[in-house]
């Protein structure tokens, strides 16, 4: 499931005369059809105060302008980048700017004119902003288009650019909160020696960290004390089994039910640390546990179309 799909800007991007824009904002109309009126007054009176008064403003307004355009002129874009997020939550995307040889300042980075707050930004400074997309349903998000802009000195005048990144952001199903409903158990490991399985009861001690391996187990005082990475090892004193969620055996009215449904179990599954397989129309994934595992079949759930489901 693919949306919002438009034409892509190359990052990095640098924005230079061809891509910046710049218009009055509404203050800045205001301001000067007040010019306007002031001027027209000073030529009936023959005020010679009231046309300084406009000249002088008139000279403020057109150096805030060109302070303006240079404000965001010569500034770069390096990249942009996006967790997942399940359907329903803003998508938060992380756009990656540099400054160059100026100082930057009330520089605001929205997307769906949701603006943002203004950042300011130091000399050769490499920081990034974060925008946020909402989410209405699950697949690949594409975002529209982003704007980088600015009102900076005097809020008379705005400079903008607008890019499209080619970054996507998978977007998980919502879980629907329900039973944990497995297809199918088989028996797990047992070891001979101690007559437990891996499980999530008892601790037993520390083992070498594996990559896969769920953050929420790291000894934290073990690293912090320079023994390496280690994470902790859990017992159970009864057997345990490895759960297959089948996406045919999950009973839901339609395939986004299934999918929500599916996407609470293997959340259930990763929070108490079993063992658990996926089984969708076209595609298996063995059975595994941790948060790398969790995140390959949950990305599998926000992928699946029903193409898939019909073969």
């Amino acid at each position: 499931m693919v949306f919002r799909s438009k034409k892509r800007s190359i990052l990095p991007m640098v924005l230079d005369r061809q891509r910046v824009y710049i218009f009055p904002t509404r203050h800045g109309i205001v301001f000067i059809m007040v010019l306007i009126a002031m001027l027209a007054g000073s030529i009936n009176y023959n005020n010679n105060l009231g046309f300084m008064l406009v000249f002088l403003l008139g000279g403020i307004s057109l150096v805030s302008m060109i302070h303006t355009y240079r404000n965001i002129l010569g500034l770069q874009v390096l990249s942009v980048t996006a967790g997942p997020v399940f359907a329903g939550h803003d998508a938060v995307f992380n756009i990656s700017l540099r400054t160059g040889r100026h100082v930057r300042k009330a520089i605001s980075v929205f997307a769906d004119k949701r603006q943002s707050a203004s950042k300011d930004f130091k000399v050769n400074d490499h920081e990034t902003v974060s925008a946020a997309v909402p989410t209405l349903r699950r697949g690949r998000l594409r975002p529209g288009s982003f704007t980088v802009s600015t009102v900076y000195p005097l809020g008379l005048f705005s400079a903008w650019t607008v890019f499209h990144p080619e970054k996507d952001c998978i977007v998980y199903p919502a879980p629907m909160t329900g039973a944990m409903i497995p297809s199918d158990q088989h028996p797990g490991k047992t070891d001979r020696k101690r007559g437990f399985v891996s499980g999530a009861e008892d601790y037993s001690g520390l083992k070498p960290y594996q990559p896969g391996d769920s953050f929420r187990h790291i000894a934290w005082k073990a690293l912090s004390r320079g023994q390496g990475v280690f994470t902790k090892d859990f017992d159970g004193a009864a057997r345990r089994s490895t759960l297959v969620f089948d996406f045919r055996k999950i009973p839901a009215s339609d395939t986004e039910a299934r999918l929500s449904k599916l996407c609470s179990m293997i959340l259930q599954a990763n929070r108490e640390n079993m063992q658990y397989g996926l089984v969708l129309p076209g595609k298996t994934i063995s059975p595994g546990s941790g948060d790398a595992h969790m995140h390959q079949c949950l990305k599998a759930l926000a992928v699946f179309t029903e193409d898939d489901s019909n073969g």
